[in-house]
């Protein structure tokens, strides 16, 4: 990735949940489901990217992208649940249903955020995967065991940081600004430093 965009896409990255924080008043959930919207669109486009190595380059690789689409997806299921844990240990009184229904229907500007959110979402997945996977050639150099390495990795590191901060969470209970500030920290120091 060039470094501009690199930047440009660190900054966006940051932005979005902190002008949810301070100017929409978001709370840590939805802040957290923003994110998991985001994590989602990695992984259904880690599978994509499997799909199009394949069929590019004709080979058969269907062994490899099932082992790996397996353990990439249940990795996505262990980090969700958790999430979701920790929020139960960070806010004990939470109602997850209420707090979904609350995110999806949130108005700004008179319109329902879920329904302009999702399709940004996956619109900026989408452009992610046609500049860094296939303008770039990176689509005819790279395997589908590469793709998902890097992924799964990804998925480790954010584990490490989910259970890291469910375990804090028994010992002591941050305000919520910091919870809001660490993810958005974290994140944006994975992806800098990420090759």
């Amino acid at each position: 990735m060039r470094v501009n965009l690199k930047y440009f896409q660190l900054l966006t990255d940051a932005i979005i949940p902190l002008l949810g924080y301070f100017l929409w008043h978001w709370n840590l959930y939805f802040i957290v489901l923003f994110y998991l919207l985001d994590y989602l669109a990695y992984e259904v486009f880690s599978h994509i990217k499997a799909n199009k190595v394949q069929t590019t380059l004709k080979r058969e690789q269907s062994i490899a992208w099932l082992k790996l689409g397996i353990v990439s997806a249940l990795l996505f299921i262990v980090n969700c649940v958790l999430v979701q844990l920790t929020m139960k240990a960070i806010v004990p009184t939470i109602d997850f249903t209420k707090e979904l229904s609350a995110f999806w229907n949130y108005k700004d500007m008179g319109i329902e955020q879920g329904y302009f959110l999702l399709p940004l979402i996956a619109f900026a997945g989408y452009q992610r995967y046609k500049m860094e996977f296939l303008m770039t050639g990176l689509v005819q150099k790279i395997s589908i065991h590469q793709i998902f390495t890097k992924h799964i990795q990804a998925q480790l590191i954010a584990f490490g940081f989910i259970a890291f901060t469910f375990g804090l969470s028994f010992l002591i209970v941050f305000p919520e600004i910091v919870y809001v500030l660490g993810i958005v920290l974290f994140t944006g120091l994975y992806q800098f430093f990420r090759k």
